[in-house]
Protein backbone atom coordinates (compact mmCIF):
# COMPACT_ATOMS: atom_id res chain seq x y z
CA UNK A 1 0.00 0.00 0.00
CA UNK A 2 1.22 3.61 -0.53
CA UNK A 3 2.88 5.95 2.05
CA UNK A 4 0.63 8.82 2.94
CA UNK A 5 0.30 12.66 3.33
CA UNK A 6 -1.60 14.17 5.76
CA UNK A 7 -2.09 17.88 4.08
CA UNK A 8 -4.40 20.47 5.31
CA UNK A 9 -6.47 23.06 3.64
CA UNK A 10 -4.54 25.29 6.07
CA UNK A 11 -2.77 25.60 9.22
CA UNK A 12 -4.24 24.78 12.34
CA UNK A 13 -6.84 21.66 11.12
CA UNK A 14 -5.27 19.18 13.25
CA UNK A 15 -2.94 17.33 10.51
CA UNK A 16 -1.08 16.20 13.69
CA UNK A 17 -3.98 14.80 15.29
CA UNK A 18 -5.30 13.02 11.61
CA UNK A 19 -1.68 12.04 10.94
CA UNK A 20 -1.08 10.14 15.09
CA UNK A 21 -4.72 8.81 14.45
CA UNK A 22 -3.95 6.94 10.97
CA UNK A 23 -0.68 5.59 12.15
CA UNK A 24 -2.09 3.64 15.11
CA UNK A 25 -4.76 2.53 12.70
CA UNK A 26 -2.51 1.24 10.71
CA UNK A 27 -0.32 -0.64 13.92
CA UNK A 28 -3.97 -2.14 14.97
CA UNK A 29 -3.59 -3.41 11.04
CA UNK A 30 -0.45 -5.18 12.19
CA UNK A 31 1.86 -2.83 9.79
CA UNK A 32 5.31 -1.75 11.16
CA UNK A 33 3.86 2.21 10.41
CA UNK A 34 5.51 5.10 11.60
CA UNK A 35 4.98 9.10 11.55
CA UNK A 36 7.33 11.87 10.18
CA UNK A 37 7.52 15.09 10.43
CA UNK A 38 10.24 16.53 7.60
CA UNK A 39 10.12 20.31 8.98
CA UNK A 40 8.36 21.63 11.84
CA UNK A 41 8.03 25.38 12.26
CA UNK A 42 6.38 27.19 15.62
CA UNK A 43 8.30 24.88 17.94
CA UNK A 44 7.17 26.13 21.58
CA UNK A 45 8.80 25.21 24.65
CA UNK A 46 5.91 24.77 26.67
CA UNK A 47 3.92 22.72 24.25
CA UNK A 48 4.59 19.42 22.93
CA UNK A 49 6.02 19.01 19.67
CA UNK A 50 3.93 17.72 16.38
CA UNK A 51 7.01 15.11 16.47
CA UNK A 52 6.86 14.36 19.42
CA UNK A 53 3.42 13.71 19.33
CA UNK A 54 3.66 11.32 16.53
CA UNK A 55 6.56 9.23 17.77
CA UNK A 56 4.19 8.31 20.61
CA UNK A 57 1.39 7.34 18.46
CA UNK A 58 4.41 5.37 16.51
CA UNK A 59 5.07 3.57 19.35
CA UNK A 60 9.12 4.60 18.21
CA UNK A 61 11.58 6.90 18.43
CA UNK A 62 13.57 6.12 15.39
CA UNK A 63 16.02 8.72 14.71
CA UNK A 64 15.19 8.75 11.06
CA UNK A 65 11.89 9.87 12.44
CA UNK A 66 12.82 13.17 13.77
CA UNK A 67 12.53 16.72 11.77
CA UNK A 68 15.41 17.64 9.38
CA UNK A 69 14.79 21.30 11.18
CA UNK A 70 12.72 22.73 14.41
CA UNK A 71 12.49 25.97 14.05
CA UNK A 72 11.02 28.47 16.29
CA UNK A 73 8.88 30.82 14.66
CA UNK A 74 5.25 30.00 13.38
CA UNK A 75 5.62 30.66 9.71
CA UNK A 76 5.97 28.86 6.75
CA UNK A 77 9.35 26.56 7.32
CA UNK A 78 10.86 27.97 4.18
CA UNK A 79 10.57 31.46 5.43
CA UNK A 80 11.27 30.55 9.03
CA UNK A 81 14.30 28.71 7.72
CA UNK A 82 16.13 31.92 6.31
CA UNK A 83 15.07 34.14 8.55
CA UNK A 84 17.35 31.75 11.01
CA UNK A 85 19.77 30.98 8.63
CA UNK A 86 19.15 28.04 7.47
CA UNK A 87 17.85 25.88 4.54
CA UNK A 88 16.07 22.48 4.16
CA UNK A 89 17.38 20.73 1.03
CA UNK A 90 14.29 18.96 -0.91
CA UNK A 91 16.66 15.93 -1.35
CA UNK A 92 17.51 15.57 2.08
CA UNK A 93 13.73 14.82 2.32
CA UNK A 94 13.41 12.78 0.04
CA UNK A 95 16.77 10.73 0.99
CA UNK A 96 15.36 10.35 4.79
CA UNK A 97 11.99 9.10 2.97
CA UNK A 98 13.53 6.54 0.93
CA UNK A 99 15.82 5.36 4.65
CA UNK A 100 12.79 5.12 6.26
CA UNK A 101 11.08 2.50 3.61
CA UNK A 102 14.10 0.62 3.53
CA UNK A 103 13.70 0.28 7.39
CA UNK A 104 10.17 -1.24 6.27
CA UNK A 105 7.84 1.12 7.66
CA UNK A 106 4.76 2.47 6.10
CA UNK A 107 5.18 6.50 6.55
CA UNK A 108 2.79 8.92 7.51
CA UNK A 109 4.37 11.90 6.48
CA UNK A 110 2.67 15.21 7.58
CA UNK A 111 2.98 18.85 5.73
CA UNK A 112 3.43 21.83 7.75
CA UNK A 113 0.45 24.40 6.77
CA UNK A 114 -1.27 24.43 3.91
CA UNK A 115 -0.21 21.85 0.38
CA UNK A 116 1.15 24.90 -0.97
CA UNK A 117 2.63 26.48 1.61
CA UNK A 118 6.82 26.28 0.66
CA UNK A 119 8.70 23.47 2.49
CA UNK A 120 11.63 25.32 0.91
CA UNK A 121 11.75 27.77 -1.84
CA UNK A 122 10.56 25.98 -4.91
CA UNK A 123 9.30 22.81 -2.72
CA UNK A 124 6.25 21.81 -1.40
CA UNK A 125 4.46 18.88 0.25
CA UNK A 126 2.80 18.52 -3.18
CA UNK A 127 6.07 17.95 -4.69
CA UNK A 128 7.28 15.64 -1.77
CA UNK A 129 3.81 13.50 -2.82
CA UNK A 130 4.16 14.00 -6.54
CA UNK A 131 7.49 12.95 -6.31
CA UNK A 132 7.79 10.25 -3.90
CA UNK A 133 4.46 8.59 -5.47
CA UNK A 134 2.09 9.42 -1.93
CA UNK A 135 -1.16 9.50 -1.58
CA UNK A 136 -2.86 12.09 0.10
CA UNK A 137 -5.86 12.67 3.16
CA UNK A 138 -6.42 16.14 2.61
CA UNK A 139 -7.69 17.85 6.05
CA UNK A 140 -9.78 20.77 6.75
CA UNK A 141 -11.85 22.23 8.93
CA UNK A 142 -15.75 21.47 9.23
CA UNK A 143 -17.01 24.78 9.18
CA UNK A 144 -18.24 27.73 6.41
CA UNK A 145 -15.70 28.44 3.70
CA UNK A 146 -14.16 24.28 3.97
CA UNK A 147 -15.76 23.39 0.44
CA UNK A 148 -13.76 25.29 -1.21
CA UNK A 149 -10.48 24.75 0.61
CA UNK A 150 -11.00 21.11 0.40
CA UNK A 151 -11.81 21.56 -3.47
CA UNK A 152 -8.66 23.99 -4.06
CA UNK A 153 -6.48 21.23 -2.64
CA UNK A 154 -7.93 17.92 -3.98
CA UNK A 155 -7.71 19.75 -7.49
CA UNK A 156 -3.68 20.62 -6.85
CA UNK A 157 -3.58 16.86 -5.61
CA UNK A 158 -5.33 15.58 -8.53
CA UNK A 159 -3.45 17.65 -11.59
CA UNK A 160 -0.18 16.80 -9.71
CA UNK A 161 -1.32 12.56 -10.00
CA UNK A 162 -1.63 11.95 -6.54
CA UNK A 163 -4.15 10.01 -5.46
CA UNK A 164 -6.66 11.59 -2.92
CA UNK A 165 -7.29 8.96 -0.58
CA UNK A 166 -9.76 10.85 1.46
CA UNK A 167 -11.00 14.02 3.14
CA UNK A 168 -11.15 14.50 6.91
CA UNK A 169 -13.48 17.24 8.37
CA UNK A 170 -12.02 17.88 11.80
CA UNK A 171 -13.48 19.33 15.06
CA UNK A 172 -16.96 19.26 14.08
CA UNK A 173 -18.82 21.23 16.81
CA UNK A 174 -21.65 19.11 19.58
CA UNK A 175 -23.97 20.42 18.24
CA UNK A 176 -22.58 21.38 14.87
CA UNK A 177 -23.89 24.78 12.97
CA UNK A 178 -25.82 24.40 10.01
CA UNK A 179 -22.42 24.53 7.84
CA UNK A 180 -20.81 21.80 9.76
CA UNK A 181 -24.23 19.84 9.31
CA UNK A 182 -24.52 20.53 5.58
CA UNK A 183 -20.79 20.68 4.53
CA UNK A 184 -19.82 16.39 4.64
CA UNK A 185 -23.11 15.44 2.01
CA UNK A 186 -22.10 18.65 -0.04
CA UNK A 187 -18.25 17.71 -0.30
CA UNK A 188 -19.67 13.84 -0.84
CA UNK A 189 -21.69 15.02 -4.06
CA UNK A 190 -18.49 17.43 -4.99
CA UNK A 191 -15.97 14.72 -4.48
CA UNK A 192 -18.01 11.34 -5.49
CA UNK A 193 -14.77 9.28 -5.35
CA UNK A 194 -13.41 10.99 -2.17
CA UNK A 195 -14.24 9.25 1.18
CA UNK A 196 -15.14 12.12 3.31
CA UNK A 197 -15.23 11.61 7.51
CA UNK A 198 -16.04 13.98 9.78
CA UNK A 199 -14.06 13.94 13.62
CA UNK A 200 -15.49 15.24 16.60
CA UNK A 201 -14.25 18.31 18.37
CA UNK A 202 -12.35 16.50 21.35
CA UNK A 203 -10.85 17.14 24.58
CA UNK A 204 -8.11 15.78 26.29
CA UNK A 205 -4.06 14.94 25.30
CA UNK A 206 -3.19 14.89 21.72
CA UNK A 207 -2.37 11.22 21.94
CA UNK A 208 -5.78 10.24 23.75
CA UNK A 209 -7.48 12.32 21.12
CA UNK A 210 -5.55 10.08 18.72
CA UNK A 211 -6.30 7.19 19.81
CA UNK A 212 -10.26 7.68 20.08
CA UNK A 213 -9.84 8.27 16.71
CA UNK A 214 -8.27 5.09 15.26
CA UNK A 215 -11.00 3.31 14.58
CA UNK A 216 -13.00 6.22 12.85
CA UNK A 217 -9.94 6.73 10.77
CA UNK A 218 -9.10 3.20 10.08
CA UNK A 219 -10.66 3.30 6.98
CA UNK A 220 -8.30 5.24 5.14
CA UNK A 221 -5.18 3.73 6.65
Amino acid sequence: MPDLLVTGTDTGVGKTLIAAALVLALRDRGLKAIAWKPVESGVLPSEPADSEILALASGVEDPLAQPLLRLHEALAPAVAAERSGVALPPAAVEARLDALRRKGYSVVVEGAGGLLAPLAWDYTALDLARRAKLEAVIVGRPGLGTINHVLLTHDALVRAGVRVRGAVLNGRGDPPDLAEQTNPEALGRLLPRVKVIVTPRLAGSPIEMAQALRSTLGVLA
